[in-house]
């Protein structure tokens, strides 16, 4: 098994194990592709409070942030062309997002366990950019894994004649 094997390998696991329970017991009128594009927007209003956070506080010049800017923006663009894919998510089939997010899922780990890592060791006055950015990071790994669930087709009520006669012999 290569490396990229092994890394899909445990992103399923985390998916079918940890998420999909998770968005099967989630109500019905809240199916996890819902609560998974809340959170990205969630993601989204941090990210942007961390740059807006370092320009207030730490009084950076829009030239400093620029680049945390351009990111923003790619992340925008990002929760929109997953919002146009809404239509492709249906109950009782296989979700696409599943497989076209095998790379993304792992990477997203990743760059959380990092982020984190990069904000412990920020001094107390500067830390509180970094832990928006870590805030924003989680609930998009989140919203990215529930995104990525399949959903279940609604349950059926029994009708009286599948009551009568589900069992009668023929």
């Amino acid at each position: 098994m290569t490396a990229g094997e092994g890394i899909s390998k445990v992103d399923l696991w985390i998916l079918d194990r940890v998420f999909q329970p998770l968005a099967d017991r989630l109500p019905e009128r809240l199916p996890a592709f819902e609560l998974g594009m809340s959170l990205l927007f969630g993601s989204l209003m941090l990210s942007a409070a961390a740059t807006v956070a370092m320009v207030v506080f730490f009084h950076m010049g829009m030239m400093d942030v620029l680049f945390d800017g351009l990111i923003w923006f790619m992340w925008v663009s990002f929760y929109i062309g997953v919002n146009r894919l809404r239509a492709l998510i249906r109950p009782g089939f296989v979700n696409p997002l599943r497989t076209m997010f095998l790379g993304l899922r792992p990477i997203s780990l990743v760059f959380l366990a990092y982020v984190a890592w990069q904000g412990t060791g920020v001094p107390g006055l500067y830390a509180l950019a970094p832990w928006f950015n870590t805030l924003a990071n989680f609930t998009f790994v989140l919203g990215v894994y529930l995104v990525s669930c399949n959903t279940n087709p609604p349950e059926r009520k029994a009708t009286v004649w599948q009551k009568d006669f589900a069992g009668a012999p023929d």
